[in-house]
Parts: C-alpha cells; structure tokens; sequence
C-alpha cells in the first residue's frame, strides 16, 4: 500500500508538471502571436501613413505647378481660404464648382440672384489659373447663365434684371461672325424678352500666361449697341442705353463652361444649354 501510494504521488506530480508546461507553452505561443498581429498592424499603419504622405505630396506638387505659379497678382489667399483651402479644391475645381450650382440651382428651382457659396471665388480663381481664355471657337453659339453676381458699381438697371433671372430663361449668345453677343432675358412667364446686342473685339489688355507659358487672350472690349424690350404681341420699344468702351474678361472657357467678369466688376458663370440639362438631369436621378 505505501508503494502504491508512492507511484500515485508521482503520477500526480507529473500530471501537474505536464499541465505547466502546457500553459507555459500556450502563453508563449500566445505572445508570440500577439507580436506578429502587433508587427502586422504597425506595418499596415505606416504602408497607409506612407500612401497618405505620398498623396499629399502629390497633391502639393500639382497645386504648386499647376496653379501656384499662376496666380492672378490680385488675389487676396485669405479671401479666399488660406492655401490649403486651394489646394484641397485644386484637385478637380471643374467638377466642384459644377456640383456646387447644380445643388443651388435645384434648392433654389433656378432662381440665379439667390446662388452664392463661399468657395465659388476659390474655384473660379483655380479655373482662372488653367489658362483658357478667350477661345473665338470655343465661344460660338449658345450660353446658359447660372450664376451672376453684380459689381457693386453696376447700373441699377442690371441689378434689377439680375433678380430675375432664371435658368433656362436668361442667356448670352455668340456670334463670331458678326462679332457680336446677344443677352436674353425672358419676363417669369416667358412672354416678354428684354434683349441687348453687344459689340465685341478681343484685345491685348490684360493678357496673362499659361501653366505652359503660353499667351492668354483674356479681355474683349463691349460696346452696346442695341436694347430692346418685346412684350407678347405689342410692339417692340427701343430702351435709349448705349454705354461703350466696357470689357469682359474670360477667366476660363472651354466647351461646356464660360466664366467672365465685367468692367464693374460682375461675376458671370454660364453651361452650355446642352451640359446645362445632362446636369440637372442627373442631379435629379
């Protein structure tokens, strides 16, 4: 019985030392598997910080090559956001600033006088940068206004007009040919148009160059011509306004987008009557 006793102690002792080094080897094995998941997760987090570092420095690079260099002498960075507000819209300031009216647009069912945001001014500056003025090609036929925003020096009469507006129901028409562009603005109802033929001639006034160094025709001169007011079927009456030696400048032109500012000081945005629809539409979807 002793030596029975004996051998069950031993079984004992080595059931307990057996079961030790179980754990032991579990608790090795354990932080040995939380250092890989710790190295896994570390090196995850400095791929991504890297990414994100890389990216930003290509965003800068852009911003600076692209846009920087270019800046109108006039413009107040503050006003506008600080750099790093020009720099996050640089990246595509197009599609942002389209984006930006459409929304206003259908918030405010077309009214223009009621559009404004405070990073318009910051992506129209971007725009400016590309070096796309004046373009006779690209000018040619039907604009769309979508936005306007009156100088503070800008007749009365024109801020009136401009509370009326509507898009669809106002536009700017070019004429190449002739060298003339035609304002329109249709009454609410669609039943009277007040409408002003302007004279136009591009000049070599305030050019600026490209990202590419390239020249950039940015300034017609305007001279109003005629202004005429037709009311349903009553005859048509002659409006006595012939301001001359006024100028618009392209701040950016191509197919589907127009941006200029006038001589007092007037920001204009107009689509292409076709881009104007593909928009809304798939705003609308």
């Amino acid at each position: 019985s002793k030596l029975d006793a004996q051998c069950l102690k031993i079984r004992e002792f080595r059931n307990t030392e057996e079961e030790n080094t179980f754990m032991m080897a579990c608790g090795l094995y354990s932080l040995a598997l939380f250092g890989v998941i710790t190295v896994v997760c570390l090196s995850a987090t400095s791929v991504s910080g890297l990414a994100i570092s890389v990216s930003d420095t290509a965003a800068k690079t852009k911003f600076q090559q692209r846009y920087l260099k270019v800046l109108p002498p006039s413009t107040n960075i503050v006003a506008l956001g600080g750099y790093h507000n020009l720099q996050t819209l640089s990246s595509d300031p197009k599609s942002t600033l389209v984006s930006i009216l459409v929304a206003k647009l259908k918030s405010t069912d077309g009214q223009i006088a009621f559009i404004d945001d405070d990073k318009i001014d910051a992506l129209v500056t971007l725009l400016e940068c590309e070096g796309k003025g004046f373009d006779a090609d690209l000018v040619d036929d039907e604009w769309a206004i979508v936005f306007s925003r009156q100088g503070k020096k800008s007749p009365k009469f024109q801020k009136l007009v401009e509370k009326k507006e509507k898009a669809k129901m106002a536009f700017s028409n070019f004429d190449v040919r002739s060298m003339e562009f035609v304002n329109l603005n249709s009454t609410p109802r669609g039943n009277g148009e007040l409408k002003a033929v302007v004279k136009y001639n591009p000049v070599s006034e305030n050019y600026s160059k490209s990202p590419d160094d390239n020249i950039v025709i940015r300034r017609i001169s305007c001279d109003i011509v005629d202004v005429s007011f037709k009311y349903w079927k009553l005859p048509k009456i002659s409006i006595p306004l012939r301001p001359k030696g006024g100028y618009l400048d392209f701040l950016y032109l191509d197919n589907d987008v127009r941006i200029t500012r006038g001589n007092r000081g007037g920001l204009f945005i107009h689509f292409r009557p076709a881009f104007l629809d593909k928009v809304m539409t798939e705003a609308a979807e």
